[in-house]
């Protein structure tokens, strides 16, 4: 499937399906093409920032999670950073056998999948 075509898929809202436990056992895993919005106990999690940088002020923890390249931008009205795509549009964090590199230290978008979302309670699920 091409980017363009998961992107379809994901933008088609009407298109998801309730989700149920076992539904990404058999998933081409979609949600993990979609953008990544992420707060700074994320990037401590994601090992991106340190503990330290609790103590700094928000410019500066701006500032050094800008420097990692998994950190795409900061948007202040959320005060969230949203995590970089690779050009396939999937999440950074994914190898190429499409397994999350950080699943224990997920961000808490992703261990909320689907509860929250564009359409909680649904998923984007494509059989594989």
């Amino acid at each position: 499937m091409n980017k363009k075509n998961i992107q379809e898929h994901i933008n088609d809202l009407k298109g998801w399906t309730r989700y149920r436990k076992g539904l990404c056992e058999t998933c081409l895993g979609l949600c993990c093409y979609m953008p990544v919005e992420v707060k700074v106990h994320d990037l401590i999690r994601l090992k991106i920032l340190d503990e330290f940088h609790l103590e700094l002020s928000e410019r500066e923890q701006i500032k050094d999670a800008l420097k990692h390249p998994g950190v795409l931008r900061y948007t202040p009205s959320t005060q969230k950073f949203t995590l970089k795509q690779k050009p396939d549009g999937s999440c950074y964090f994914l190898d190429n056998d499409k397994k999350c590199t950080r699943y224990e230290d997920r961000p808490d978008t992703c261990r909320n999948h689907p509860q929250i979302g564009p359409r909680p309670g649904f998923c984007a699920y494509m059989k594989s």
